[in-house]
């Protein structure tokens, strides 16, 4: 039902805060993010899954809960894929130049589209790699920008 990927980010936890928090620049940097659109606490987040010359779109609103400059919560209300939750939590590293991130992504994995229940349907193995790879896909997004 989802994974957790850890790792160690050359930036002060400040610069990863401001980049986590981020709600609206967070299409801009994830891959298959289209975008994103806020209402108050809410957010509807707006899909594309492509697979060779087809592709699907799907959105989801979740509700942002920031829990005291430590962690970013987004957890669902409605849409594809269900019962999503993604978290992305800051624990202090070692030296005050690092950061330790934390980032969580839990989902109904067949409640994503036709296309991707189809795709699985034929590859039941791909689905043990969807989570890992959405939550290192969500960690690096925020590397590439903390390191750059």
């Amino acid at each position: 039902m989802g994974a957790t990927a850890a790792r160690r980010l050359r930036a002060p936890r400040d610069r990863v805060w401001r980049v986590i928090s981020d709600l609206d620049g967070m299409a801009a940097r994830v891959p298959m993010m289209q975008k994103i659109q806020r209402d108050g606490p809410f957010a509807t987040v707006h899909l594309r899954f492509g697979l060779s010359l087809f592709s699907a779109n799907f959105a989801f609103k979740v509700q942002r809960i920031d829990d005291s400059n430590r962690a970013i919560t987004l957890r669902y209300v409605e849409g594809e894929p269900r019962d999503l939750t993604i978290r992305q939590e800051i624990v202090e590293a070692s030296s005050p130049e690092h950061s330790l991130l934390y980032t969580s992504i839990h989902f109904d994995v067949f409640s994503v589209g036709f296309l991707a229940k189809f795709f699985l349907k034929h590859h039941p193995e791909i689905r043990y790699g969807v989570f890992p790879g959405a939550a290192f896909a969500l960690s690096d997004s925020v590397r590439k920008v903390v390191e750059a």
